[in-house]
């Protein structure tokens, strides 16, 4: 037998090892969703460079960005929160919005998200 016989891992490392991955599959399952939206709303805004958003009113691209929504399950967030501006040669479309979950206790996770799609990037 050598100098150090073999020891497991005691009940308080167990307890706080439990408790390290708790938190992250806590962030996980509570975070993913709103990251998951997010992707669609990306996918929405691209969806745009197949059509010719230049000649699309601005209720058409909310009418396309909305379908796309309803398609994908994304129901957070509302179609007068994106801003379309005309320009001369180009269309610019932003769907910025943020979410807030609440994550333990009294503790809230604010998330961000800044979309943007640009219609002269697409020529």
């Amino acid at each position: 037998m050598g100098a150090y016989p073999q020891r497991g891992l005691s009940t308080l490392g167990l307890l706080v090892t439990l408790a390290v991955a708790g938190f992250f599959f806590t962030a996980a399952f509570k975070l993913g969703p709103l990251y998951l939206d997010n992707i669609f709303v990306k996918d929405a805004l691209d969806s745009l460079q197949f059509k010719e958003a230049d000649k699309l009113s601005d209720r058409e691209i909310r009418s396309t960005i909305g379908d796309y929504f309803n398609v994908n399950n994304v129901r957070d967030i509302d179609l007068k929160q994106i801003e379309i501006t005309r320009e001369k040669e180009r269309v610019l479309v932003d769907i910025n919005y943020e979410k807030r979950i609440p994550f333990m206790a009294n503790v809230d996770v604010v998330v961000t998200f800044n979309n943007h799609f640009d219609s002269s990037a697409e020529k």
